[in-house]
């Protein structure tokens, strides 16, 4: 067959049948608090991209279902276009208050973006702590993992999350996907 297929006109109904599908919540349950030691810059890429290390050095996070700190040793990965939008790929490995504490693996995936001027600001450590969150968005998709049968749910859990960044610190807001 040479040519190109003619596709059916999209919809949401594929396939003859409406069911109606539960729709996701949203549920805020935790906030996080992590401190940052100053960025390391690993060069360029294709495009003009740059390529940033940023370990953690702590912090704290509180959660519907628990507290406790973060661990010295994380980091975020960023993958910054020219237009200085970041792709964030980072890694937190929380400590519970617990007596006998558990250890979460945190993992997130998400972007930094926003009008250019604005995210300039953010990478100018004198003019960042004044940047209003408002002006960008810094949202992540969160998993977690433990091998601890206190927080096995973690393991099969979701969440997104509104941050921003202040200073040597990210902070942000994480709501649970239901």
């Amino acid at each position: 067959m040479t040519g190109t297929m003619a596709l059916a006109p999209a919809t949401l109904n594929l396939a003859g049948v409406a069911p109606t599908l539960p729709v996701p919540t949203l549920t805020k349950d935790f906030h996080l608090e992590c401190d940052l030691n100053p960025k390391l810059g690993l060069g360029s890429g294709p495009g003009g991209t740059v390529w940033n290390w940023i370990s953690f050095t702590g912090g704290m996070w509180n959660a519907t279902w628990g507290n406790g700190t973060i661990e010295l040793g994380g980091h975020d990965y960023q993958y910054v276009l020219p237009e200085l939008a970041a792709k964030l790929d980072t890694r937190y490995l929380l400590k519970t208050a617990d007596t006998v504490p558990a250890y979460i693996e945190i993992k997130t995936d998400g972007w930094r973006t926003g009008p250019p001027d604005v995210l300039r600001d953010l990478n100018d450590p004198a003019k960042a702590d004044d940047v209003d969150p408002s002006l960008y968005k810094f949202r992540l998709y969160i998993s977690m993992n433990t091998g601890d049968v206190r927080y096995n749910f973690v393991n099969t859990t979701m969440w997104l999350a509104s941050g921003m960044r202040k200073g040597a610190k990210v902070i942000y807001d994480a709501y649970r996907v239901g």
